[in-house]
């Protein structure tokens, strides 16, 4: 398996890993990165299916393994799971079976439990995504990135190898996990954040039953935003990184 980690700064500092959404990679985490090093060891990954691991199938073993592996390669002491949509279910799920490899959670643009007739929109999408032609998906993936992301965002993100497949790969491994994910995640006692786009409508569908659930967590609304805000507001959601970390390594 190909190294699928960025590192920035000292490991003798606390670590922050940052994990990322779907269709997506660890550079994105570049800027938040190194506004961070100053004070943290900052670790970005890939996530299967996903840039560096594009031909790894995203299983629930095979991310257990890279969180599992990097956490172990990089990390003197146990990190600050940092995950976005995608990436905060995964962290939700790796911190609740492994409480002791980290010291908090912050997690952004994950609040609804996949569940219920809220499956039903990713998966029938997910479907889709497999019957289209690349070449259509292809345009279909330049126009809905243009459209939500700034263009220096949306063309660098372009270039992150992904493997379309991991579309019906999560679909399965949520539907699998049998639990909804404010339950599993109950059953965590460190602190956590939750960080949400004011705008984010449907990532947001269960954040009262999140918060009733989790009940050491905190909400932080990112104002006149939406899911797409840890692209398009780097510095502010760095910034609440930064706040979060310090009350968690103080």
């Amino acid at each position: 398996m190909r190294q699928a980690y960025t590192e920035f700064g000292d490991r003798r500092n606390p670590s922050i890993l940052f994990l990322h959404g779907i269709r997506l990679g660890r550079d994105i985490w570049t800027p938040h990165a190194r506004a961070l090093v100053g004070r943290y060891h900052v670790v970005a990954v890939d996530l299967p299916g996903h840039g560096a691991l594009v031909d790894v199938p995203f299983t629930k073993e095979n991310v257990r393994d890279v969180v599992s592996e990097t956490i172990r390669t990089t990390c003197a002491s146990p990190p600050l799971l940092v995950g976005y949509s995608l990436g905060g279910y995964v962290a939700m799920e790796y911190a609740a079976h492994h409480p002791g490899e980290t010291s908090a959670l912050l997690l952004a643009g994950c609040l609804m439990d996949y569940a219920g007739w809220k499956r039903w929109p990713y998966e029938m999408s997910a479907r889709l995504s497999q019957m289209v032609p690349d070449p259509v998906l292809d345009v279909f993936a330049h126009v809905s990135l243009h459209a939500v992301l700034p263009r220096a965002i949306a063309h660098s993100v372009e270039q992150i190898p992904f493997n379309r497949r991991t579309f019906g790969a999560t679909a399965e491994v949520a539907r699998s996990n049998g639990e909804r994910f404010s339950d599993v995640l109950a059953t965590y006692r460190k602190p956590v954040l939750f960080l949400q786009g004011e705008y984010d409508v449907v990532f947001r569908l269960d954040e009262q039953r999140f918060l009733k659930r989790v009940p050491q967590a905190r909400l932080k609304l990112i104002r006149h935003t939406d899911h797409t805000a840890p692209l398009r507001r780097p510095q502010e959601f760095t910034s609440i990184v930064a706040d979060f970390a310090a009350s968690v390594f103080r």
